[in-house]
Parts: structure tokens; C-alpha cells; sequence
């Protein structure tokens, strides 16, 4: 009845205007369709993510792979645009994953040999009389090969030989004048270091909350301030590097493990070979020696092995000293490399304005996690991984769902919107990494990032954490880190929202790069958790780009294979899915765009630079699927 009213009324009204004037369109929803994100949605997606059949998403594994085809295969249903492979691609769900090569280099034992002339009698079994000796030396047992760590060569296959000299912890610090090459003559020879700077002794002993990812090296800048053992034992002309093994590794690994690229119960390590960058001075290779080999080396010599690792373990000065003329260490390392392949997830909502739509809100969330573990008491060997980031994950498929659902009812943002779920954040933030590095759309048009990890867990009745440097919210609460960092535009932006919307209260504690009474104030001093460098958004930082990371904060199952989907707060992932959804909503239809602060952390600006200067963000086609890649 009152539809025939109304016509009534415009047809009357028509026939006595002279001149018909354009009426405007119905204001679109504020938040778009934000509000058809649901608890038992997320329940559903969450639930399967973290399935023990999934086995953890470890990077590279087939776990990985079905998460990874379980969204696209969502993308697809949903009809948003596919951002990944366009050529080649084998079926309709490759093309929405972007596709990068992973490589793992390991140690051929059977091949790799060393031997240790000149060793004094009455130690080990070996060749010789009764005088000096010849070791054989077993790889695994006797020593493995480090390498990739900071300031050390990547694994290669080397030979090297030489006589020895011991040159302390073989760091050399410009701003305190340390020199431990000074009057040693190492040409030609191989040189043997043990223990650390004091500096980066303590920063090791934080357990990674302060040496963790993202945090400065306290020496300064590597072949700037001050250079590693490798580096300086190639600046004084030695050709190669022994690390004595510490207590630590000692007892880790039971004096030896078979060395990098051992493979466990997820496999052997990976790198990323097109992130590979010539490194900033010269190195020379490097292994590491277990304790029998220790004492071989400094068997007759003025400090016996014994006295070398004690001092080492107690921070004891140990003065450099040339080893014996007679002895001399062989080193041959053979090497084999294996690809494997790694995608991220991409789907793209295009926006509806004819201009805009050139501009991009991306929103992200990692995918991965880490895989298997030792069985627990109950024989549970999976890191779930319900909470990280299986929250994040799944809150993101929520809400690229209500976005294509929200398009086809007729309310499409006016910018387009990238949804994003990086691969290997949990291996150092690759998928994010690649995505920046080598992006396929300009990332001078992308107006912010908002990334989503952790955002499954609150405070519950009972609730208790005997790690002092967790912190999680109450249910209705929300950690922001970054935009009070990154862009004060940004944070008004969430915080309109927010008190127009859902209205959680907004936590500022990780919001910060330095600790102080208010923010990062668990952590060890001076660095904190430095949680602002520790998932996918520090990598559009780098680029300039706004960011800001949502998350509810860490848990006793952080890491653990009890984090599974049993123990997530619905509500309040529905709830932070919700004002991610409404704030990326906003981003894509306001007039302007949220600009950069002009005061930037150094830390921040020093990685921006050297981003830039490194080449990131030049567009480039995705690659086209791997061998291997799932469809």
C-alpha cells in the first residue's frame, strides 16, 4: 500500500515540474555489509584451519597447501577477483595464489670431511707415530657447518686449509677500539672464535623478547660499526672460520645434529633465494666445533680446551694466540640444494569508483604456522595454531565473504580492497616480504594496510598465565600496534569508527618501539617485546605505507600444541573482525588518504632506506605456478 502511495506521489510531482532534477542515490550502509560477519562463520572456518589434519601449515607442507586451496576455493565461490597466477595456471583455484620459490641447501655427510694434523700424542685415536697425529674429524659428530646466521656466509660447498689461530669471541668494535686480529697474523689460516660480545650475550640471553625478530644488533651496524668473525677474518685475509659450540648448544643439540638443513619433524630449512642480497662486506664460510674437536685443537697448546670453553661460558677475557706451525685443519664441505614452493593467498575486491578504484586497502592475515612438535603427555603432536593466526586467517576470510556479499547486494567501496594471506610469517615474515618486494600492483596506491594476527583469545572466568610478559585483553578490548607509530590519520580514523561501531576499548600498550611505564614495559631493557616489528605489517611499513596490526595479545598456548579452536572467544573475534571490516570499509570511501607521520622511528627509517635501496616495490608479474604447487 504504501509502495502505490509513493509512486502516486512522484508521478504527481513529475507532471508539475517543469524540469526534472536528479535525485541523489540512498546513503550506502556506513560499514558496508560488516554486519553479516557471524560467530559460527568464523567457528566453521577456524575449526577447519586448525584441524590436526592440517598438521600445524607449516611452510613448506602439504597442511599449507589445503589451507591455502580451502581459501582460495572460498574466493572463488565468492566471485572476487583472483590476484595470483595468470598464465599456466591449472584449474580455477591457482590463480589466486602468488606463488614463490623456496630452496633448501643441505650438507652432503658422506662427502664432507675433515682432518686435524699435528695433534700431540696421547689424545684421541688417529693417523701418525707416536708423536704428532692426524684426526679424522666426523661431520655430525665432531662438528656441523653454521651458517646464515648474522654476519655469516650462506651454506655453500667450500674447501679450505690452513694452520690455526685463536682470536677470542672474534669481533671487532670500532666505537670501543676491540680488535682481537690486532698483531695476529691470519693469512692464509683458519681462525677459531668462542662466546660473544657482552652485548649480544645479553641480548641472547633474552630468550628472543628482546634479540627477537626485528631487533637491532647492539653493536651497531654490521661492517660499519663493527664486523662479525667471518667478516673480520676475511678483512684480515684468514679463509675460513671455527666457532666453538657454547653450553647452549651443547646441550641442544648433543654436540652435534647433523648441522644446518638437518631435516626434523617439519622438514629442513628453507630460505627464500630471491631475497638473497650481496652482503654489505665479505665473509668467509664458517662450521662450528663440538667438544671433542675443541679439545683436538687445543691439545699442547697455551690454553687447552677446557680452559677456552670455561672462559668463553664466563665472559672471561681470552687473549688471541697463534696456534702450533705443525697443525693444520682440512675442511671440505659438499652441498645439495632441493626447491620447494611457497603462495600466498590473494583475492581482489575492485572498487566502484572509476578513479579510485586504482587505489587499494589491503588487509592481511598469515596463514601459516609451525607445524609439528614432540608429542605431549597425550600424544597431541600438532601446533594447531587456532589462534595464530588461524584467527587472523579466519577472521579475514569473514570478511572478504561480507565484502563480495555486500558488492553483489550493491555496496561496493569506492577504493579496491586486496585481501591477503602471507605464507612463512612465522619463518620471518616472507609472504609479506615477497608481497612487497615484488608487488603486482603500485604500492604508492596502496592507502594502508591492516594487518590480523592473534585475535582469538581474552581473559576468561579462571584465567591465569604464569609468563609475566604475556599480555592479553578482556573480552570487548583490542591491542592496536602501529598507528600511533605510522600514521596519527589512521588511528583518528579507527577511533571514529570504533565509537561509532563496535566501540572496544582500544589498547595502546604494544603501540610503541621503545618501552616505557605505559607501553612494552615487560620485556628485557632496553628493547622490550618489540611487537611492532614482529608480524606482516612492519613489511608495508618499510614501504611508507600506514599500517596498523590488530591483535587481543599472547597466551600460555602461544607456540604451543594446545592452541587449538576449542579455546577461541568467538565473540570477540567476531567483534574485532567487525571493526576491521568497518575501518577498511571507511579507508576505501573517504575522500583522502591517512598520511605517513613525519617523525618515523630511526629503526624504521634505516629499514625504509634500505628497502628502497634494496629494490622493493618495483611491480612485477606474479610468477606463474611452481612444480608442485597445489590446484
Amino acid at each position: 500500500m504504501l509502495c502505490g502511495v509513493v509512486l502516486f506521489a512522484v508521478v504527481a510531482a513529475a507532471q508539475n515540474t517543469p524540469k526534472l532534477t536528479k535525485v541523489k542515490a540512498a546513503p550506502v550502509v556506513a560499514y558496508g555489509n560488516s554486519d553479516s560477519i557471524t560467530e559460527q562463520e568464523l567457528k566453521v572456518y577456524d575449526y577447519f584451519l586448525a584441524s590436526d589434519q592440517l598438521e600445524g601449515r607449516n611452510l613448506p607442507s602439504r597442511g599449507f597447501d589445503t589451507a591455502a586451496l580451502y581459501v582460495a576455493s572460498h574466493l572463488a565461490e565468492w566471485g572476487l577477483k583472483p590476484g595470483g597466477s595468470t598464465t599456466h595456471t591449472n584449474g580455477p583455484l591457482q590463480p589466486y595464489l602468488m606463488p614463490f620459490e623456496l630452496v633448501t641447501k643441505s650438507v652432503i655427510p658422506g662427502e664432507t670431511k675433515a682432518s686435524l694434523n699435528g695433534v700431540g700424542g696421547g689424545g684421541r685415536g688417529g693417523r701418525g707415530g707416536g708423536g704428532a697425529r692426524t684426526v679424522e674429524l666426523e661431520y655430525g659428530k665432531d662438528w656441523s657447518v653454521a651458517a646464515g646466521g648474522r654476519g655469516a656466509a650462506p651454506l655453500e660447498a667450500f674447501e679450505a686449509g690452513g694452520n690455526l689461530a685463536f682470536v677470542g669471541n672474534g669481533y671487532v668494535i670500532n666505537k670501543t677500539k676491540i680488535d682481537p686480529f690486532e698483531g695476529i697474523d691470519v693469512k692464509g689460516k683458519i681462525v677459531v672464535v668462542a662466546g660473544l660480545p657482552a652485548e649480544l650475550a645479553a641480548q641472547a640471553a633474552a630468550g628472543g623478547r628482546g634479540g627477537g625478530r626485528g631487533a637491532p644488533n647492539p653493536l651497531g651496524e654490521a661492517c660499519t660499526d663493527f664486523l662479525t668473525p667471518e667478516q673480520a677474518a676475511a678483512k684480515n685475509g684468514a679463509v675460513a672460520v671455527v666457532t666453538l659450540q657454547n653450553f647452549q648448544q651443547l646441550a641442544a643439540a648433543g654436540n652435534a645434529n647433523g648441522g644446518r638443513g638437518g631435516a626434523g619433524l617439519n622438514g629442513p630449512a628453507y630460505t627464500v633465494p630471491k631475497f638473497r642480497v650481496t652482503p654489505a662486506c665479505p665473509v668467509v664460510p664458517s662450521i662450528t666445533a663440538g667438544l671433542a674437536m675443541t679439545n683436538d685443537i687445543f691439545q699442547g697448546e697455551k690454553k687447552n680446551g677446557s680452559q677456552i670453553f670455561y672462559g668463553a661460558g664466563s665472559d672471561a677475557k681470552l687473549d688471541s694466540f697463534e696456534l702450533t706451525a705443525a697443525k693444520k685443519l682440512s675442511l671440505k664441505v659438499a652441498v645439495k640444494s632441493e626447491s620447494n614452493h611457497a603462495e600466498n593467498v590473494v583475492g581482489i575486491l575492485e572498487g566502484g569508483d572509476p578513479v579510485k578504484k586504482n587505489e587499494y586497502v589491503v588487509i592481511s592475515a598469515h596463514l601459516d604456522h609451525i607445524g609439528l612438535s614432540a608429542p605431549q603427555a597425550d600424544g597431541h603432536n600438532v601446533n594447531n595454531g587456532a589462534d595464530d593466526d588461524g584467527s587472523g586467517s579466519t577472521g579475514l576470510m569473514a570478511i572478504a565473504r561480507a565484502y563480495s556479499e555486500g558488492a553483489a547486494k550493491g555496496q561496493r567501496p569506492e577504493r579496491s580492497i586486496i585481501f591477503l594471506w602471507v605464507a612463512g610469517e612465522e619463518k620471518g615474515l616472507w609472504g609479506s616480504q615477497y608481497f612487497n618486494q615484488f608487488p603486482f600492483v603500485d604500492l604508492s596506491k596502496v592507502v594502508a594496510n591492516l594487518n590480523i594476527d592473534m585475535i582469538g583469545r581474552t581473559k576468561g572466568p579462571g584465567y591465569s598465565d604464569p609468563d609475566k610478559q604475556h599480555v592479553l585483553v578482556e573480552q570487548g578490548e583490542v591491542m592496536l600496534v602501529g598507528p600511533n607509530i605510522s600514521s596519527d590519520e589512521l588511528e583518528k580514523t579507527i577511533e571514529t569508527v570504533n565509537d561509532g561501531y563496535q566501540k572496544l576499548k582500544l589498547n595502546h600498550f604494544y603501540d610503541a618501539t621503545k618501552p616505557d611505564k605505559d607501553h612494552d614495559n615487560l620485556g628485557p631493557e632496553p628493547q622490550g617485546q618489540r611487537i611492532f616489528y614482529r608480524s606482516d605489517h612492519y613489511n608495508f611499513a618499510k614501504m611508507g605505507i600506514p599500517i596498523v596490526f590488530f591483535t587481543t595479545g599472547l597466551h600460555p598456548d602461544y607456540h604451543r600444541p594446545t592452541d587449538t579452536p576449542d579455546k577461541i572467544d568467538y565473540k570477540e573475534m567476531m567483534i574485532v573482525s567487525k571493526t576491521v571490516s568497518a575501518v577498511g570499509w571507511v579507508l576505501a570511501n573517504q575522500a583522502g588518504r591517512p598520511a605517513l607521520n613525519k617523525t618515523l622511528p630511526e629503526q624504521l627509517m634505516k629499514d625504509m632506506k634500505l628497502a628502497k635501496d634494496q629494490g622493493w616495490g618495483k611491480m612485477t608479474p606474479v610468477l606463474a605456478p611452481l612444480p608442485g604447487e597445489p590446484f
